[in-house]
Formats: C-alpha cells, sequence, structure tokens
C-alpha cells in the first residue's frame, strides 16, 4: 500500500496489534505527558512571579501573583526552557501513541482540567495582545468606535484602562473583526475600570472557548481511544496551543472554536448542517480574517451536493455581511492593510535581507510569497494523506490554511491555532514533527513578549543578533524546503493514494467520495 509524503508507515496508522504495547512505548509515552507537565509548569512559574519582561503589568498588585522581580534574562530562559520541552514532550507522546501507546482518557482529562483553569486565572505571559484587546473593548464599550478612536486618546485621557495600553500600538486602531470586538468589549464591561479584569474576563471567554473546541475535537475524533489522544495531545494538552491561546489570551482561540463547530455542523449533513457550517465559518472569519482559507475545505466537502454547497455559501455570505453591517467601512480598511507587512517571523527574511531590502515590505515579497503559497498548496492537496473517513473538508482545508501560514510574511505563533485542530483530526505522519518543531521556533522568536527593550547580555544580545535574524529564518525556510521536496517526491513518483472501498462511510455531506 503505498504512502503519502506525509505519512508515516502503514503500521503507524492502521489498527493496533494485539496485546499491550511494548514497554518502550509505554515508557516513551508517559516521558511525553511529563516533559508536558513539567512545561505547563515553567509557564505557571513565569506568571505567577509577577511582572516582568515576559509578563505585562496589569496594575496594582494581582491577587493571583507575586511581583518576585525576575530579571530579562531569567524570564526569557524560563520560556525557552517551556517552549522547547513542552515541543519534546508533545514530539515524544505522539511518537508513543504511533508505536501502540494509549493514555487513560482520564489522565488526560485530568491534565487538562488542572492546566487549562490554572492558566486561565493567572497573569497573561508572552504577549502584550490580550492588553490590547482589553483597550480595543474598552474604547467600543463608552461608545467609540476601536477601528477610528485609537488607544492614545484613552491613554491622554487617563483612562484607567487606557493608561496600560502597550506603547507599540497605540497609535493603531482595531485589525480584528467585528465578533472579535464584540468578545473584547464584553470583556470589558464584565472586567469594568480595570485593566487586570478586564484581561482576567477575556482571558476566561479563551479559556472556555478552548475547552469547548477541545471536546468538539474529542467528538469528532471519534470513538477510537488513539485518534482520541492524539486531539488532546496536540490541542488541549499541547503546552504551545496553552501557552499562546489560554495563558496569552490570543484571541485566535475563539476563532478555532468557530472553525471546528462549522466542521461539526457540516458532518451533520443536509442544508442546515451546509447552512450552520457556513455562519460558524463566517463567525470564525469575524473573530481574524484568514480563518475563512478554511472554507476551501469545507466547501470541497460539500461540492457533490449542489444544495449543500449552496447553503453553506448563503450562511457564509449573509453572515459576513450581516457582521460587517454593523461597523463602519474602516473595519474592513483596517484588516485589508494588513496586507504587505511583516513580522519577526518572515520567512523571506534571508531573501529581502540579502538584497538590502531591509524591514521594508516589498513588492518582490508579496510576490514570492503569493506563488509559493499557490504552489505549496497545491502539492499539499497532492501529499497529504487521506483524511479522516466522515471528515473530508479536514485534509484541503488544511492545506490551504497550511501553505498561507507557511509563506506568510506575517506570521506569528498563536497563529497555529488555526493549524493544530486540522492536524490532530488528520491521521499521525511527518507532518506531526514539522509542524510542532515550527511552533516552537516561532514561539522562540517572540519570547519573552512582554517587554521590546531587554537587558543587554549575552543571551539575550544573541537572541537578538543572532537567532531572530538569522537561525529562526533558516530553521523556517528549512521547514517548507522538507515539505516541498517530501511532495515533488511523489508527484515524481506518481503513485496515488489507493481507492477506498465501494461500501465506505459517508463524507460530511452525506455522499460518497
Amino acid at each position: 500500500m503505498p504512502t503519502s509524503v506525509c505519512a508515516v508507515p502503514p503500521s503507524m496508522t492502521g489498527p493496533l496489534p494485539a496485546g499491550k504495547p511494548s514497554r518502550p512505548a509505554r515508557v516513551a509515552g508517559w516521558a511525553g505527558l511529563v516533559l508536558i507537565g513539567l512545561a505547563v509548569s515553567v509557564m505557571l512559574a513565569i506568571a505567577l512571579l509577577g511582572p516582568s519582561a515576559a509578563v505585562p503589568n496589569v496594575g496594582g498588585p494581582p491577587p493571583w501573583s507575586w511581583r518576585a522581580g525576575p530579571s530579562d534574562t531569567l524570564a526569557v530562559q524560563l520560556g525557552w526552557v517551556a517552549m522547547i520541552t513542552g515541543g519534546l514532550g508533545v514530539g515524544v507522546a505522539l511518537h508513543a501513541l504511533r508505536r501502540g501507546w494509549r493514555p487513560a482518557r482520564g489522565v488526560l482529562l485530568a491534565g487538562v482540567l488542572l492546566a487549562v483553569p490554572a492558566m486561565a486565572l493567572v497573569p497573561p505571559a508572552g504577549s502584550t495582545d490580550v492588553l490590547n484587546y482589553a483597550v480595543y473593548g474598552r474604547i467600543a464599550a463608552l461608545g467609540h468606535d476601536p477601528y477610528i478612536t485609537t488607544p492614545s486618546w484613552l491613554f491622554k485621557i487617563g483612562d484607567p484602562v487606557g493608561v496600560f495600553a502597550p506603547q507599540a500600538w497605540r497609535h493603531t486602531p482595531s485589525v480584528y473583526g467585528p465578533l472579535a470586538t464584540w468578545a473584547q468589549m464584553a470583556a470589558s464591561r464584565l472586567g469594568g475600570d480595570s485593566m487586570a479584569g478586564t484581561v482576567l474576563a477575556f482571558k476566561i471567554i479563551t479559556a472556555v472557548a478552548f475547552l469547548l473546541s477541545a471536546l468538539m475535537l474529542d467528538r469528532l475524533a471519534g470513538p477510537d481511544r488513539g485518534r482520541r489522544a492524539r486531539v488532546h495531545l496536540l490541542w488541549s494538552l499541547n503546552p504551545l496551543m496553552l501557552w499562546h491561546v489560554v495563558l496569552g489570551g490570543h484571541i485566535d482561540g475563539l476563532g478555532a472554536f468557530f472553525l471546528i463547530a462549522a466542521f461539526l455542523a457540516l458532518r451533520g449533513g443536509g442544508l442546515a448542517g451546509g447552512f450552520g457550517s457556513g455562519v460558524l465559518l463566517a463567525a470564525a472569519a469575524t473573530v481574524k480574517a484568514p480563518f475563512i482559507l478554511a472554507g476551501a475545505g469545507l466547501m470541497w466537502a460539500a461540492r457533490k451536493r449542489f444544495t449543500a454547497l449552496a447553503a453553506m455559501l448563503m450562511g457564509l455570505g449573509a453572515a459576513l455581511v450581516a457582521a460587517y453591517a454593523t461597523q463602519g467601512p474602516e473595519a474592513l480598511d483596517n484588516v485589508a492593510g494588513k496586507i504587505g507587512s511583516r513580522s519577526l517571523a518572515d520567512p523571506w527574511r534571508l531573501i529581502t535581507d540579502a538584497m538590502g531590502l531591509g524591514v521594508q515590505s516589498s513588492v518582490l515579497e508579496g510576490r514570492l510569497a503569493l506563488g509559493a503559497a499557490l504552489v505549496i498548496g497545491l502539492l499539499l492537496c497532492w501529499g497529504l494523506p487521506e483524511g479522516p473517513e466522515g471528515l473530508g473538508s479536514v485534509r484541503p482545508a488544511l492545506a490551504w490554511c497550511l501553505c498561507w501560514l507557511l509563506t506568510s510574511p506575517v506570521q506569528h505563533p498563536w497563529y497555529d491555532a488555526m493549524l493544530f485542530p486540522m492536524l490532530a483530526l488528520m491521521p499521525a505522519g511527518r507532518l506531526d514533527g514539522l509542524l510542532v518543531a515550527r511552533g516552537v521556533v516561532t514561539s522562540l522568536i517572540y519570547l519573552p513578549g512582554g517587554a521590546a527593550i531587554l537587558s543587554p547580555t549575552a543571551f539575550t544580545q544573541w537572541i537578538s543578533e543572532t537567532y531572530r535574524p538569522l537561525v529562526a529564518p533558516l530553521a523556517a525556510d528549512l521547514i517548507i524546503l522538507c515539505l516541498v521536496v517530501l511532495s515533488v517526491a511523489r508527484a515524481l513518483r506518481h503513485r496515488r493514494p489507493v481507492p477506498r472501498p465501494a461500501a465506505k462511510v459517508a463524507e460530511d455531506t452525506g455522499e460518497p467520495d
């Protein structure tokens, strides 16, 4: 049986052999869980130490942390330990899972119920974005338009929330969708005139969305213990997602919730399922626009039933129009304004720096990104392993979301909240290790996350002078190259997936593919 370029041998993805897993597999599995637990513990320690280079000040002495004042170097080093240990733990546990190890469901459930609430209740770490959410929510709650009014207005009038607005975004209006603005406003009303209270409210909202996403993924995985363990290792117990979505409070977790719900709705089939899936996809896109890319997979799954596809497009269009009709034209303008910008994790940095383009975005970079995204998207559609039965939308959705995230000049590790839920539903493969490694590499770029300027030490200077401009972009480019080479190798062999049996399980739309 031929294997996909991203798939592991059939023995690793097919039915498990009879009997218990080998002792090395059991040892590796538990070692992976221990590493994950260690990473989560270090993350909580970073937050509990109080304001630092990794933890932004949210005003007053928060009752859930100390003010230990750790040095910048210690904050960065703890973050590096957490990211590397967490990524290694997920990789080791997934390896054991492919070798037949199956953790008790109660162990995974206990880990989730301990880690998620704890991270929701401590101060944010690794980013100041949740403070920006609080400020935009405050502007909306006061009756102003966050797509026009900038945080600098709140800062200048001495608003108790606005005075904590991060410097980097004070003159930038909101670039998030209408549904994101409503969530931010809800958190502001719950938190009142306190930045700490607003941040806590928003983190609880994202934590609830994260837990509900885990529940839906568990249902989509079906009764198989291995598939259910896989979704928890790659989502609800993945330290990379816990750090960015729950502890960091990034709004991408809310978008992921609606995206997963769209997959679940489409699996129900019928007109209602198609329409509901379109509405939920629109909800994800009105949190953050790039979630709309997953629509390629949802539409592909519904392609053989015109009525279901039409209902999906109707739901998508109606929900998008209704959401943006509540805002002025600036809401769309601000989202479109993100096109052409770049970030620290820009994969084209080595090329543009070598050409002397510096930090300025360029037409060349945009063309490179668009061309590479199209090529890699097509290669991934060819080379990814067959998606799970009954969820034909996952494979193409992952392909097109991944090609954009791999090649976009604007990249942040919390954007992976769009990828890991779909990856968790796919069969085990080489893609697992590549995306976990990519998540670690990009996460390290943004550490510590709470301070723009660090105390100059040998370690912090190495990060700013070597890791960010050279090591990280090179690693990101190597990951892209690995995917391209593997996909091209499969295409040159002219191998095609073995056709499914005639009496197979229906796909999302209720019809065979």
